[in-house]
């Protein structure tokens, strides 16, 4: 019999899964509509809303109202970074974060039944890393996407922390952000590893909390790698840790 405490686990993941199908049904039959993209915010935030609310899952985001208007607005493009603690961070952050931010998502993803299919409709940029002259030109397609006026959100530490503690950052969203002089918005998630964390399967119900940054300018700093550390020291500050990183 199955303890009573991993049922409705079991049960939402059962139903979100027959409800992701039928919402990737939903994105191709409105793209005709409503383009691709259209169809995708269309139905995706409110699929992933409702799975959250299923899961226990109370989403909360600060620092939003002390960003620029233009910001706000979505009339000045810019990429988000921030820490990666759980498996459900991408579909959480897109569906709190206003602006219509996109990931750079590994080009495996694609491949990913139902999933892979909706993210590329929506126009998720997905880089090659084996082959360094494709992961390149991946990388200038989002650059063109930016200056487009599309906002782009990253994971900088590259895989999900175990524990919560921030992995080192990687530096190639701090060149694309030099290339493209869109401002670099920090974010920090606090509680993504205590709902589902690296190498569970059992969601908990909790607060997921997105806190934003003040915006980083790549004009005022010389380098990629300075802009790196200036946006990894301020999503420690907005998490509270030393500057002391978690072994990679």
């Amino acid at each position: 019999m199955v303890h009573r405490s991993l049922l409705r686990p079991l049960l939402v993941w059962a139903a979100g899964s027959l409800a992701l199908a039928l919402a990737v049904v939903l994105c191709f039959l409105l793209a005709p509509f409503l383009g691709g993209a259209g169809a995708f915010w269309a139905v995706a935030p409110r699929y992933i809303r409702a799975t959250a609310w299923a899961f226990g899952i109370r989403r909360e985001l600060e620092g939003w109202e002390g960003l620029p208007a233009a910001i706000r607005d979505g009339t000045q493009s810019v990429i988000f970074a921030g820490n990666h603690t759980s498996l459900l961070d991408p579909p959480l952050v897109i569906s709190t974060l206003p602006g219509r931010p996109v990931f750079i998502a590994k080009r495996e993803l694609a491949r990913v039944p139902f999933l892979g299919w909706v993210i590329w409709l929506a126009g998720f940029i997905f880089i090659d890393r084996s082959r360094r002259d494709t992961a390149l030109e991946s990388l200038r397609s989002a650059a063109r996407r930016i200056r487009g006026g599309q906002s782009i959100a990253a994971f900088p530490e590259g895989t999900r922390s175990f524990d919560g503690r921030l992995l080192p950052f990687k530096k190639g969203i701090f060149t694309l952000a030099m290339e493209t002089g869109v401002p670099m918005v920090p974010f920090a998630i606090q509680g993504g590893v205590d709902i589902l964390p690296r190498g569970g399967w059992r969601v908990r119900a909790g607060t997921y909390r997105i806190m934003v940054g003040r915006p980083l300018h790549p004009e005022d700093y010389p380098s990629a790698e300075a802009l790196l550390q200036a946006t990894e020291a301020a999503v420690r500050g907005l998490l509270g840790q030393s500057g002391v990183s978690s072994p990679p």
